[in-house]
C-alpha cells in the first residue's frame, strides 16, 4: 500500500488540476469574452482581465476576442467619379470588437466578419465618390479639394452600419493612396497645364497692364518734377541775367576797366593748362604782359576819379 501513495497522490492532482482547468477560464488584458451556456450567451460581455469560473463544458463555454484595434486595408479598384473620370482609391481602416455578443452571433467565424466588413468599406466607398466630381480629389486649387470630407462621409457610414450589423467600432478611417488610371493621367496633366497655362497668360497680361500703369504715373510725375525743375532754372536765368545786366550798366561807366577785366578772364582760360607759349604783347589779351598797356585803364580811370572829385558839390559826373 504504502508503494502505491505516490500514484494515488499524483492520480489525485491530475484529477484536481483537470477539474480546475475544466471549471475556470482565463481573460487576458487585450481579450474580451462572452460566456455560453448550453448554448446561449451571457447578456454581460466580460472586460476585465482575470480569472474566472464556469462549469465543465459542454454545459458552459467561454468565447474570447482580441479587443485590440485592428487595421484592414481594402483592395485597389478603379471607381468613376460624379463627372464621369476614374480614380483608384486606397482606404484603411482601424476597427474593433465592441459587442462580441452580436459580434459572434452575425460571424461567428472572424474571417468572415472581416470579409464582411471588407466588403461593407467596397459599397461605401465606391458610393461615396460617385457623388463627388474629380477635382474635389485632385485640383491644383486647395479651395476644390474636399478629401477629408470625403473620409468623413465614408467612415460614418461604414461605422453606422457596422456597428448596428455586427458589432464593430471604426475607430479611424482614411484614404491611404489615390491614384489615376494611366489614360486619365495623362488627360488630366494635359488639362492641369492647359489651365496653368491660362493662369500664366492672364498673369502676365495683368503684370503688362501694371507696369503699364506704373510707367504711366512715373512719366506723369516726372514731367510734373522737370517742369517744377524747369521752372526753378528760368527763374534762376532770369536773376542772372538781371544781376549780369546790372553789372554791365555799372562796368558801362568804366569801359576800360570792363575790357581789362575780358582780357584777364580770357587769359586765365589761356592758361588754365600747363603749357608753354609764345606770344606778341600787342595782341589781346597778351598785351596784359606789357607794363604800359596793362597800367593804361587804371590810369584812364584814375583821371575818370580826379575829375569826379574836381566838380562841384551837387553835379553827377556823366557816363
Amino acid at each position: 500500500m504504502p508503494s502505491r501513495l505516490p500514484s494515488v497522490l499524483a492520480g489525485i492532482a491530475l484529477v484536481v488540476v483537470l477539474g480546475v482547468y475544466m471549471c475556470c477560464f482565463q481573460v487576458r488584458t487585450t481579450e474580451v469574452a462572452v460566456l455560453k451556456t448550453f448554448g446561449r450567451m451571457s447578456d454581460e460581455p466580460i472586460t476585465q482581465a482575470g480569472l474566472y469560473w464556469r462549469l465543465p463544458w459542454p454545459i458552459q463555454d467561454p468565447v474570447k476576442f482580441d479587443r485590440r484595434i485592428r487595421i484592414l486595408e481594402d483592395m485597389v479598384e478603379e471607381t468613376p467619379t460624379a463627372d464621369g473620370k476614374n480614380v483608384t482609391v486606397t482606404t484603411y481602416t482601424g476597427w474593433r470588437v465592441a459587442d462580441p455578443k452580436l459580434f459572434h452571433t452575425a460571424y461567428p467565424d472572424e474571417t468572415e466578419a472581416e470579409a464582411a466588413l471588407r466588403t461593407k468599406i467596397r459599397t461605401h466607398k465606391k458610393a461615396v465618390i460617385g457623388q463627388h466630381r474629380f477635382a474635389e480629389f485632385v485640383s491644383t486649387d486647395p479651395q476644390e479639394r474636399k478629401l477629408p470630407q470625403i473620409e468623413k462621409k465614408m467612415m460614418d457610414l461604414v461605422a453606422a452600419e457596422a456597428r448596428k450589423e455586427f458589432g464593430v467600432e471604426i475607430r479611424f478611417f482614411g484614404i491611404k493612396k489615390l491614384g489615376l488610371p494611366a489614360d486619365v493621367t495623362k488627360t488630366i496633366f494635359e488639362y492641369m497645364k492647359a489651365e496653368q497655362n491660362r493662369r500664366a497668360t492672364r498673369y502676365e497680361a495683368e503684370g503688362k497692364a501694371k507696369a503699364q500703369e506704373i510707367l504711366s504715373e512715373a512719366k506723369r510725375k516726372n514731367e510734373l518734377i522737370m517742369a517744377a525743375a524747369q521752372f526753378n532754372v528760368d527763374s534762376i536765368e532770369a536773376e542772372g541775367r538781371r544781376r549780369v545786366g546790372e553789372i554791365y550798366r555799372s562796368f558801362a561807366e568804366y569801359p576800360e576797366l570792363r575790357i581789362f577785366l575780358d582780357k584777364l578772364r580770357a587769359l586765365e582760360e589761356t592758361l588754365s593748362n600747363r603749357m608753354t607759349l609764345i606770344f606778341d604783347t600787342n595782341t589781346i589779351p597778351a598785351d596784359l604782359f606789357d607794363a604800359e598797356q596793362r597800367m593804361a585803364p587804371a590810369k584812364g580811370l584814375k583821371l575818370d576819379l580826379d575829375a569826379a572829385e574836381a566838380k562841384p558839390v551837387g553835379e553827377v559826373p556823366g557816363p
